[in-house]
C-alpha cells in the first residue's frame, strides 16, 4: 500500500491552477524529495498533504484513508517548517513537549518522550535553554524534535535547511538521513536544492509549473531524464541543451544555428529535436569550439565556449589540461551519451535506435576524466 497517494489532485487559487491534476503514489517508509524551482507548486503539494491547504479537486489518501476533509491533527503527519516556528518564550524542552501538551498527554509521559527525543537529537544538555540562545543547527534540531515527539507516520519537511550555511546544511543532511533510517517513517522533503535531493532521496519527484515531470530514484532521474526540463534542472553544471533538426536521412541532428551534426539514430527527416549532453560527457573531436571562459572549480575546470554556428557548450576538463580563454579546441559527442528530446513537447525520445558502426560527423574521441 502507498503511504501517500494523490489521484487527480488539483489546487486552485481563484482562477489560477497551482497544482494540475496530479496522480502520485509514494511508497511507505521511503525518503521522498519533492524537487523543483520556486513557484513550481512543491510547497503547495506538501501543505495539501498536511491539511494546511484545501484540495480543490481529486483525492488524497494517506495509508489508504481519504484525507480531503480531515483536520491536520487527524492526518498522522508532522511538519517541520523553513523558519523553525519555535516559541521564543519557551525552553527547548517546552517547545518539544508542546504538541503533546495540546493533545492532552500526561505530564509524566510528556517528560519521558521529550527526554527520548532529546537524546536522539543530542539536545539533552540544551533542554532548559530558549531558542534565542541556540545556533541555527540546534534550532533546526529542536523543530525536528517537536515533530518527532508526536511519533507520526509521515514527516513533512518544507525546505528545512535553506536558512543554514553551506557546511551546516551538509551536517544536517546527514542528520536527516540518519533519523529517517532510525525512525522508519515516511519522509517528504521539499527543496529547490538538487544536491539535497540527490543525496537524501530514495525517490525524487521533480515538479515544474504545477505538474510532476518525473518520479524515480536519483540515479534514474539523473541518467535518464524524462523531459527537457528535468535534463536542464538536474545536474551541476547543467546539461547542454542544443536545438537541432534531423537531416534528410533522419540519422543526424543538425544544430539550428550551425552546420555541426551529431548522430541521432533513426528518426524521420526534419524532426525538431533538442540534443542534450552533460558537460562531463563532452569528449574530444573535430567540432570547432572557441573558449570564452574557464572556471577553476578546484577538482576540475568548467569550460564555456561556442561552436562555429554560435551554440553555447559547457564541458569539464582536468585543471592541468584546461584550455585558455580565446583558444580554439575540438570537441565531440559520444552518441551513447546523448539525450534526445522532442523539440515541441520536450519529452524524451526513446524510440531512436543508434545504428551500430554509424559514424557521427564530429568523430568523437571520448576521454575519461
Amino acid at each position: 500500500m502507498a503511504a501517500i497517494e494523490f489521484s487527480g489532485a488539483r489546487k486552485l487559487y481563484g482562477q489560477s491552477l497551482a497544482i494540475k491534476d496530479i496522480d502520485l503514489a509514494l511508497p511507505e517508509g521511503a525518503f521522498v524529495v519533492i524537487l523543483g524551482p520556486s513557484g513550481c507548486g512543491k510547497s503547495t503539494l506538501l501543505r495539501m498533504i498536511a491539511g494546511l491547504e484545501s484540495i480543490s479537486g481529486g483525492e488524497l489518501r494517506i495509508h489508504g484513508q481519504r484525507m480531503n476533509e480531515r483536520e491536520p491533527k487527524d492526518r498522522g503527519c508532522a511538519m517541520v517548517f523553513q523558519n523553525y516556528a519555535l516559541y521564543p518564550h519557551m525552553t527547548v524542552g517546552e517547545n518539544i513537549a508542546y504538541p503533546l501538551k495540546v493533545a492532552g498527554v500526561s505530564k509524566d509521559e510528556r517528560k519521558a518522550r521529550v527526554i527520548e527525543v532529546a537524546q536522539a537529537l543530542e539536545l539533552g544538555a540544551l533542554l532548559e535553554r530558549r531558542p534565542g540562545q541556540l545556533s541555527g543547527g540546534q534550532r533546526q534540531r529542536v523543530a525536528m524534535g517537536r515533530a518527532m515527539v508526536r511519533q507520526p507516520k509521515v514527516f513533512l519537511y518544507d525546505e528545512p535547511l535553506s536558512n543554514l550555511d553551506a557546511k551546516l546544511r551538509v551536517q544536517m543532511r546527514l542528520e536527516l538521513r540518519r533519523l529517517h533510517e532510525k525512525l522508519g517513517a515516511t519522509s517528504l522533503l521539499v527543496t529547490h536544492d538538487q544536491q539535497e535531493g540527490m543525496t537524501l532521496a530514495d525517490y525524487l519527484v521533480v515538479m515544474n509549473g504545477g505538474v510532476v515531470e518525473q518520479v524515480g530514484t536519483p540515479r534514474e532521474v539523473y541518467e535518464k531524464p524524462a523531459t527537457k526540463f528535468v535534463a536542464g534542472f538536474l545536474g551541476a553544471p547543467a546539461m547542454n541543451l542544443l536545438p537541432a533538426v534531423t537531416d534528410p536521412s533522419g540519422r543526424n541532428a543538425v544544430f539550428e544555428n550551425g552546420p555541426a551534426t551529431v548522430m541521432a539514430g533513426r528518426l524521420e527527416a526534419g524532426r525538431e529535436l533538442v540534443v542534450g549532453i552533460r558537460p562531463e560527457h563532452v569528449g574530444e573531436g573535430t567540432l570547432p569550439l572557441t573558449v570564452e571562459l574557464v572556471e577553476d572549480l578546484g577538482h576540475a575546470a568548467l569550460v564555456h565556449g561556442r561552436l562555429s554556428g554560435g551554440a553555447a557548450v559547457q564541458l569539464v576538463r582536468p585543471v592541468e589540461r584546461a584550455p585558455g580563454r580565446g583558444e580554439k579546441i575540438g570537441i565531440g559527442f559520444d552518441p551513447a551519451r546523448l539525450h534526445l528530446f522532442d523539440g515541441r513537447t520536450g519529452q524524451r525520445l526513446e524510440a531512436h535506435a543508434v545504428a551500430e558502426n554509424h559514424e557521427a560527423v564530429s568523430q568523437p574521441r571520448v576521454t575519461t576524466h
